[in-house]
């Protein structure tokens, strides 16, 4: 009873720190509040702890591409409570806590895959998916939700080891296939799902580093026009991938899109594991990066830190917040172990500034290609296994117990390193990690075992020691430290009070780029011409986020841009005789093009709104909107095309003059084969290309 009560007052404390902004929503929408329980923590990961919540529909109502706090801290608590349960017997009911979180919001068909329930090993991965039906703007959307295991999966940390040797890294890349493949197999187990689909998915660590490449994967997909399942559709702008602190796991040939923009990473930059594996070696993230508060980069970070305590410290299994605490270790090479370390220091560095240091080094001098790094993948996953998989409620014993033998022993440890002599650093280092499986109460190795998983990596050890022994003793005295940059009850303390136009500041400040349009990226042939029509209010997209460059353009979409270039003036009391005036959809634009001599109608009356509209119509209208509006009734045009193509003689007769006008004033100039295609259907960006050149050197 005692400890529901301290429960209950500490999510109490929370939700009144929590700023009321980040609270607040539509009131078409309704809001839910709750808890989830996850398995995270500084100092204590045997239990579920209790974490608050916020939750309402209207979060998917906004472009996936624009970050939102609310949305994103929800989903933090949705990636918190993706990890196992705690308690390392339950393994069945690993997404208990996951499919609790969906229950409260009002999802529904919780499946999750095997991976979920049992056992975890060196390559499984956890995946629970639900789904909703929503409404946006009086249309049904189903919202898929993904959580995927990035807490409490034990020997699964072997696998962030598996680098592989080129492209995307391996491991993450197993993550990023069985994600994909649970969703696909969710879809086909749920037929009633059809229509518009939403897909809200996150992780946390290897569950971002999944979440990430699943975000890279299916947006890849959505503009190649794959499937992603039978009877339904998603956009880019209703792919809503939120990761926290995850790795970098993606092929770096092959993420620089804009239309990777709908996933966002949230990260902190005192934290190891959002470095690696680093770009020097071909991996980065997809997406837009979103950084904490930190020291290092936030002026005002004293009164960020100060909010973010009052709820971290409400958190039960917080500890110590340690990442300012670090200190910069110095080493005297050549001295004994008594006197090896020559200063301790917390003035030199912060902990994010020293990360970056160590990695780049890690990457540069000792590594220096990524087959170097695959050579030692498999020993170092050997080495970490005893301690994360096969004893996995005893991992709080070893990290508290590591660090504070190798904090003791630094001397020691280091002047071995430094010796030269590789039985000796073997020796040093296997004493420690020997001593640390006893307080842990790991009694099934002994020293020639520990020993002989070490040796295969001495020579690395050393030699990032003999390369950097600053940097090699400052991470050996400040591993804690370290590590608690990577909790979640630290990354959802800070959800939980900074701004609401934090992140999107930060965002805003890492983009030159206005044009929202993913499928138009910077030096596509058509996207100076783009970014003019859409600029002047002469085109918009088909989405909030996509232009569709190679969709076709129908008559009614055509004379509506004239009409708007126009300034769109009264039409009140002008008439027009064609006939399926009253169905379409641009009346308007139609009667003040008809009487204006703009346009024209087909033979049997009609006007065709629905049509696409062919390169010579387009040419045609365009002459004859620059005759009325530009030339006063005078316009003229040469005798023959300026320049020589292979298929004048299929144009129209209607159509000749225009186009030789057209190509005179650089409007039209044919393909690259050297054709002018009259008949051909204008694309969007061909028409946006024709109407951008017409209002510049015509018009204006």
């Amino acid at each position: 009873m005692k400890k529901i009560l301290s429960i209950a007052l500490a999510l109490l404390m929370i939700v009144s720190l929590v700023p009321v902004a980040a609270l607040a929503v539509d009131s078409d929408y309704e809001t839910v509040t709750g808890t989830i329980m996850f398995n995270a923590g500084h100092d204590d990961m045997e239990t579920d702890h209790p974490c608050p919540f916020t939750y309402s529909d209207e979060y998917f109502t906004d472009t996936a591409y624009n970050y939102r706090q609310d949305l994103a801290t929800v989903t933090m608590a949705m990636c918190l409570a993706s990890g196992n349960v705690a308690d390392p017997a339950r393994y069945k009911e690993g997404p208990a806590n996951l499919k609790d979180f969906f229950d409260q919001i009002g999802f529904e068909d919780f499946e999750a895959n095997a991976d979920f329930t049992n056992r975890p090993g060196r390559n499984t991965f956890g995946v629970g998916i639900a789904n909703k039906e929503i409404v946006v703007d009086g249309e049904k959307y189903t919202v898929i939700g993904i959580g995927l295991r990035g807490c409490g999966y034990y020997a699964e940390w072997a696998g962030d080891l598996n680098v592989g040797l080129d492209g995307d890294h391996t491991g993450f890349a197993i993550c990023r296939d069985t994600a994909l493949k649970c969703l696909q197999e969710y879809l086909a187990n749920h037929p009633e799902i059809t229509g518009k689909i939403k897909i809200w998915c996150t992780g946390y660590s290897r569950g971002a580093a999944g979440a990430n490449m699943l975000g890279g994967k299916l947006d890849d997909m959505i503009m190649s026009g794959e499937s992603i399942g039978k009877n339904v559709t998603l956009a880019v702008e209703d792919l809503y991938i939120y990761t926290y602190e995850a790795p970098k796991g993606a092929d770096i040939n092959n993420v620089n899109k804009k239309v990777y923009n709908n996933i966002h990473n949230v990260i902190n930059f005192n934290d190891i594991v959002v470095r690696v594996a680093p770009e020097c070696i071909g991996t980065t993230r997809y997406g837009v990066d979103h950084v904490m508060p930190s020291a290092k980069l936030d002026d005002n970070y004293a009164e960020l830190k100060a909010n973010m305590l009052k709820v971290f410290e409400t958190f039960e299994n917080a500890g110590d917040y340690r990442i300012d605490n670090f200190k910069y270790v110095t080493v005297t090479p050549g001295a004994t172990a008594d006197k090896i370390i020559s200063s301790i220091k917390g003035d030199v560095m912060t902990q994010g500034e020293f990360l970056d240091d160590l990695v780049e080094k890690l990457f540069t001098k000792v590594f220096k290609t990524r087959a170097e790094v695959f050579d030692t993948q498999d020993d170092l996953q050997e080495l970490v296994l005893p301690f994360i998989g096969t004893y996995p409620d005893q991992w709080e014993t070893v990290k508290q117990s590591l660090a504070d033998n190798a904090a003791k022993n630094l001397g020691t440890i280091m002047a071995a390193l430094l010796s030269g002599s590789e039985t000796s650093a073997t020796a040093a280092i296997a004493n420690v990690i020997l001593d640390t499986m006893r307080d842990a109460g790991i009694t099934d190795y002994n020293a020639a075992q520990v020993k002989n998983m070490i040796k295969p990596l001495m020579s690395t050890v050393m030699k990032l020691a003999t390369t950097c022994p600053d940097e090699t003793a400052t991470l050996l005295y400040n591993i804690i430290g370290i590590m608690s940059a990577h909790y979640g009850e630290l990354g959802m303390s800070w959800m939980l009070t900074i701004p609401d136009d934090y992140m999107v500041n930060k965002q805003l400040a890492a983009s030159d780029d206005l044009l929202p349009f993913v499928d138009v990226p910077k030096g596509m042939w058509c996207y100076d011409d783009v970014s003019y029509a859409y600029e002047n209010d002469l085109m918009y997209g088909k989405t909030k986020n996509t232009f569709v460059p190679n969709g076709t353009v129908t008559r009614g979409q055509t004379v509506t841009v004239l009409y708007r270039l126009a300034g769109e003036p009264s039409v009140k009391g002008q008439t027009c005789p064609l006939t399926d005036l009253d169905s379409a959809w641009c009346k308007d634009a139609i009667i003040w093009g008809y009487n204006n001599n703009v346009v024209n109608g087909f033979a049997d009356g009609s006007f065709r709104t629905n049509d696409p509209v062919t390169r010579e119509q387009l040419a045609a209208l365009l002459y004859r909107y620059a005759d009325a509006f530009v030339y006063g009734g005078n316009i003229s045009a040469g005798s023959d095309f300026k320049t020589s193509f292979k298929d004048v003689s299929s144009v129209s007769a209607f159509a000749r003059v225009p186009l030789i006008w057209a190509n005179e004033n650089g409007i039209v100039n044919g393909t690259k084969d050297g054709r002018l295609n009259p008949q051909g259907n204008a694309s969007r960006a061909e028409f946006a290309c024709m109407i951008a050149r017409f209002d510049r050197n015509i018009v204006k």
